[in-house]
C-alpha cells in the first residue's frame, strides 16, 4: 500500500478530496438556488401588480403596482412584458428586481381576449371575443409593440384565445359558442394570416359530452394539444396535432363536473407543469354569478407519457371564478386568481402525486383576469 508522508493511504486522501469537491458543488448549487428570484404578475383592479415570491414557501409579497388594465404576455427570456387593454398596447421591461418599467404605449383599436406571442417573438396575437376576430401586432427590433395591427381576420363571435402552433406555422383560435377551433395559417416573416383548409375543426358534439373549446395549450412534444371545453358539460379535450397540415383531431373528452354538483360550472384556463407530468384546469362555479364564494375548483390530471391522455387526480377548492391561473417555471407552485372573489391563492404542487395544498390567500383589486410567473437568475 502506498503511504503519504503523513502516513495516510493515497486512496483515502483521494476520497477526502472528492468529498470536499462534492460539498463545494452542493454549496455552490445551494447558493445559486438562494440567488434565484421569482415573481408573480397579476392584472386586477385596473393595475398590473408585481409580487415577489418566497422560494421556500411560495408566499407572495407585493412590491409594485402599475396602472393599466388588460391581458399580459411575457417573452421567453423573461425580459419584456406586454399588456393589451383600454385601447392601448404597452411594453414593459422586467427589471432584475422584478419590477416593471414602461417602455412605451401605443394606441390600438383592436381588442384582445387573450394575448399570445409567436415563436420568433416579433408578433403578438389577440382574439376579440365580442367582435369575433383576430388581430396580430408587430414588435419592433427594440422589443416595443406597435399599435397598428399588421393583420386582422374576421372569424365568429366568441373567439376566445390565440395560441401559435409549436412550429409557428399556424395560429389556433378556439371559439366557444360556435364550438370550433379556427386553424389559421401564419407567416412568421410578415405576420400575415391566411385561412387553412379546413378553416376550423369542430369541437366535440353529442349528448353528455364536454363542448365549446375556450383555451388551448400544447404538450412539449408538439404533437398533443389540450383545450378547456367550457360547456355543455364542462370539461377538457385532448387533441392530436398535425403541424404539416395544421389540423387537430380529438382523442379524449373528459367532463370535469364534480360528482353530485347540480349548479352551473364552466371551465376556463388550463396549464401543464413544465415536465408535462400534470395538467390542471379551472372549473368556474357560475350558479350565482355575483357570489364571492362557491364551489369553484382547480381540477388536476396525470398525463400519460406516451399518449398524452389524462387521468383524473381530483378537485381542489379555490377562489370563486378562477378565470386565470399560472404555474411557476420550477413546477412547484400554482397561483389562482378568483375573478369574482377578488382573491389570489397560492398552492404547492406535490411533485409525486400532483395534489395541491393551499399556502396563502391574498386580496387583489377588482376582477383579477390574468396571472403570469417569472424566474430571474
Amino acid at each position: 500500500m502506498k503511504i503519504t508522508k503523513k502516513g495516510a493511504p493515497v486512496y483515502l486522501m483521494k476520497r477526502i478530496l472528492l468529498s470536499c469537491s462534492l460539498l463545494l458543488s452542493f454549496s455552490l448549487l445551494a447558493t445559486s438556488l438562494r440567488a434565484e428570484q421569482r415573481f408573480v404578475y397579476s392584472s386586477a383592479g385596473a393595475a398590473v401588480t408585481v409580487y415577489k415570491v418566497d422560494i421556500e414557501s411560495g408566499e407572495l409579497t407585493e412590491i409594485q403596482k402599475n396602472p393599466g388594465t388588460g391581458l399580459t404576455a411575457i417573452t421567453k427570456n423573461q425580459k419584456l412584458l406586454y399588456r393589451v387593454g383600454g385601447e392601448e398596447i404597452e411594453t414593459y421591461w422586467i427589471q432584475k428586481n422584478g419590477k416593471l418599467r414602461s417602455l412605451g404605449k401605443a394606441t390600438t383599436e383592436a381588442k384582445g381576449g387573450f394575448l399570445g406571442l409567436d415563436k420568433t417573438e416579433r408578433f403578438l396575437a389577440g382574439s376579440n371575443y365580442g367582435g369575433g376576430s383576430i388581430a396580430v401586432w408587430g414588435i419592433g427590433d427594440d422589443g416595443i409593440a406597435k399599435g397598428e395591427p399588421v393583420a386582422e381576420m374576421a372569424l365568429e363571435k366568441a373567439a376566445h384565445s390565440s395560441v401559435f402552433s409549436p412550429g409557428n406555422g399556424y395560429l389556433l383560435v378556439p371559439a366557444t359558442t360556435p364550438n370550433k377551433v379556427f386553424q389559421i395559417r401564419f407567416d412568421g416573416k410578415t405576420g400575415t394570416l391566411q385561412p387553412n383548409d379546413p378553416t376550423a375543426v369542430s369541437g366535440p358534439t353529442g349528448e353528455g359530452t364536454a363542448q365549446q373549446p375556450r383555451h388551448i395549450r400544447f404538450h412539449p412534444n408538439g404533437k398533443i394539444a389540450y383545450t378547456t371545453l367550457e360547456r355543455e358539460s364542462p370539461g377538457v379535450g385532448v387533441w392530436k396535432w398535425d403541424e404539416s397540415k395544421g389540423n387537430l383531431t380529438i382523442l379524449q373528452n373528459i367532463i370535469t363536473l364534480p360528482k353530485g354538483f347540480e349548479g352551473a360550472i364552466t371551465t376556463a384556463d388550463l396549464h401543464l407543469t413544465p415536465d408535462a407530468k400534470f395538467l390542471y384546469v379551472s372549473n368556474r362555479d357560475l350558479t350565482d354569478r355575483k357570489a364571492v364564494t362557491g364551489k369553484s375548483s382547480i381540477v388536476g390530471f396525470r398525463v400519460d407519457d406516451e399518449s398524452g391522455k389524462l387521468t383524473l387526480i381530483g378537485h381542489t377548492h379555490c377562489p370563486q371564478v378562477p378565470r386565470s391561473f399560472a404555474i411557476d417555471r420550477a413546477g412547484e407552485f400554482l397561483y389562482v386568481a378568483g375573478q369574482t372573489a377578488a382573491k389570489l391563492e397560492v398552492f404547492r404542487i406535490d411533485s409525486a402525486t400532483g395534489e395541491l395544498s393551499s399556502v396563502q390567500m391574498l386580496d387583489t383589486g377588482k376582477g383579477p383576469n390574468w396571472v403570469l410567473c417569472v424566474t430571474k437568475p
